[in-house]
């Protein structure tokens, strides 16, 4: 790519990011930073050179939820989301005052802008999940005629509609890297600065305790979940519009 191009296209993701940071819960916002990411992937353009090009990118911690007992697919979406937006992740521990008991956070490690945008991306899959699951749960009872909620059957419905939530989301953002790597012959991938730093960072975390992925136990719910997490659009506008 000659130079006056490759900075027309620097200037053109820098105004996306101008707008993305304008207001970050506008759907807007939202599309400004998938496009400015996708376009960064398409003319292998790195995070530095967009923020400036005289220094280096920092690479941030970025906490994504408050801290709280984690439950399975919170740890399994974070996951999710790390894997496809250019970024790493891992749990911050800590006994908050006046308590026994350790509570948990989502930490999202990598480049400023890939950071904000995998902080983005989980809260508005997160807001999808809860939404979705719960209208499923109800929609269970409803046809099946039951009339009294048991919390073991509506638990299991629950995680059996997440598990295929989850993994239609997981399938579909596998489809869109397909996509640019078709078209573009591109992967993305997480940049080798950060995939460096985190392996400095992983050098003082504790073992890891496993977390206990539930089983499938309604293959109904299952199905219903994977074809929500695979279709649905994941904008703070549409899931606003879903619960209002």
């Amino acid at each position: 790519m000659n130079k006056n191009r490759n900075e027309a296209i620097i200037k053109k993701i820098k105004g996306l990011l101008a707008i993305a940071n304008d207001n970050k819960n506008d759907e807007e916002s939202q599309s400004a930073f998938l496009l400015a990411q996708k376009l960064m992937i398409k003319h292998d353009i790195s995070v530095s050179e967009v923020e400036n090009r005289n220094e280096k990118a920092d690479i941030i911690n970025g906490q994504a939820t408050a801290y709280k007992r984690l439950y399975w697919w919170e740890t399994r979406l974070a996951g999710i989301i790390a894997n496809n937006f250019r970024v790493q992740h891992y749990y911050n521990n800590r006994v908050l005052n006046g308590e026994k008991r350790r509570k948990s956070c989502v930490v999202f490690f990598g480049f400023e802008n890939d950071v904000q945008l995998a902080k983005e991306m989980f809260v508005l899959a997160y807001d999808a999940i809860l939404l979705y699951a719960d209208r499923y749960v109800d929609q269970f009872y409803e046809i099946n005629q039951i009339t009294n909620r048991f919390n073991s059957l509506t638990r299991s419905v629950k995680n059996s509609y997440m598990k295929g939530f989850l993994e239609g989301l997981q399938d579909k953002f596998k489809e869109q890297l397909s996509q640019l790597k078709a078209e573009y012959g591109l992967m993305v991938i997480k940049p080798y600065e950060v995939e460096k730093a985190y392996a400095e960072l992983s050098k003082t975390f504790g073992d890891p305790r496993k977390t206990k992925i539930p089983p499938i136990s309604d293959m109904l719910a299952y199905q219903k979940g994977h074809e929500d997490g695979n279709s649905i659009d994941y904008t703070k506008s549409t899931i606003n519009d879903e619960i209002f």
